[in-house]
């Protein structure tokens, strides 16, 4: 049992490491970002990429890129999440121990997202490496997230919590990439 224990860490922990080891700093991805909305200011649909590509480019995966390289827009993401083997529901936002287990998983290397289910559009949000804070607007403490908005407001952020983008933790889903 123990070797069977210690075969199957080798073999998580090597995995983590070959899926990390792509990874594109959030702070490089903001940059782009920004750059993809300034040189598109008459065109906001431009940019509703981003989003896909920067959790694919953050968590050095493919999921969400498309044959041709281009990636899934935005209000695509519910669907190809929930669809696709690879990602799991980790709960709801509302439950404490969601969001505990969302920094944690984060924190470790695993793609975390959180989608607004009941907005029409999906709206994602990336849950990233760092600290989670206490959110006196939610009554919860909220794990570290970046959002990539494609509207001209609010802002794209990193490092903000995810009451950020979010006025309340109801409807919100978190997923894990297994």
């Amino acid at each position: 049992m123990y070797l069977m224990f210690s075969t199957f860490l080798l073999i998580s922990c090597g995995a983590l490491e070959e899926k990390t080891k792509n990874k594109v700093a959030i702070e490089q991805l903001l940059e782009e970002f920004i750059a993809c909305k300034e040189s598109s200011d008459d065109d906001r649909r431009m940019c509703k990429h981003y989003t896909a590509e920067a959790i694919c480019k953050y968590n050095g995966i493919e999921d969400f890129e498309n044959s041709d390289g281009t990636y899934l827009e935005y209000h695509d993401l519910f669907i190809a999440i929930t669809d696709s083997p690879n990602w799991k529901f980790l709960g709801e936002a509302s439950e404490q121990s969601v969001l505990d287990d969302a920094q944690d998983l984060a924190n470790r290397g695993f793609p975390v997202v959180c989608i607004d289910a009941q907005d029409k559009h999906k709206f994602a949000v990336l849950i990233i490496e760092g600290e989670a804070q206490s959110s006196k607007k939610w009554g919860l403490t909220c794990p570290n997230s970046a959002a990539f908005f494609p509207s001209k407001r609010p802002e794209p952020y990193i490092n903000k919590t995810l009451n950020y983008a979010f006025k309340k933790p109801k409807g919100l889903e978190i997923f894990v990439r297994k």
